[in-house]
């Protein structure tokens, strides 16, 4: 038994399945992956900004880490510049500022243990950098913020804990609760 099967479980930890061994379900899900994903989203992870409740692109990293393992997802990004707009200096000897827009296409792959593809998403988004004084930090933080959200908008495909129940109204209690094809099976009839 390793240490991480001793310890008690909290609410931010995964814990492995012992009397379920390796077995997998329906399609390639585990019962420990398929119960976390089908959980209430923990309120802590929920962050607020303009009005709007999400998770943030690193906790979604974190948690396809944590239910998928190391080698069980990835992603791929295609980005296009969509604008990129000078603002000229008011003053003689000023500097010019800057504002980049790009969109991102990012696709999302979930694999079972064994490497086989389980299901891929793919969504659009777009970030912006408005005002900065250097072009690349202009760039750089555009991409990364067109990227961050494409990935989210794909994970958000897998359920609750990636903050699908953020769209009912910022509610973080569990809107999939379970899936018809890993329902148990129905009792025989006499």
């Amino acid at each position: 038994m390793t240490d991480s099967a001793k310890r008690p479980s909290t609410s931010d930890e995964v814990t492995p399945a012992t009397d379920q061994g390796s077995a997998h379900m329906g399609r390639g899900l585990n019962p420990v992956q398929l119960d976390y994903l089908t959980r209430p989203l923990d309120e802590r992870r929920v962050k607020f900004a303009n009005g709007q409740s999400h998770v943030e692109a690193w906790d979604v990293r974190r948690w396809l880490n944590r239910i998928f393992g190391f080698g069980g997802w990835s992603y791929a990004t295609d980005m296009v510049l969509v604008r990129e707009i000078e603002i000229t200096p008011q003053a003689p000897n000023g500097r010019s500022r800057w504002t980049v827009i790009y969109r991102a296409k990012c696709r999302l792959e979930v694999r079972d243990p064994q490497g086989n593809p389980l299901a891929f998403f793919e969504e659009f988004a777009a970030g912006d950098s408005a005002n900065q004084p250097a072009l690349g930090d202009a760039h750089d933080n555009a991409m990364k913020t067109a990227e961050s959200q494409a990935l989210k908008r794909c994970a958000v495909n897998l359920g609750d804990q990636f903050g699908l129940s953020l769209y009912a109204n910022g509610t973080t209690q569990a809107v999939v609760q379970r899936t018809l094809d890993h329902a148990p099976a129905p009792a025989p009839s006499a």
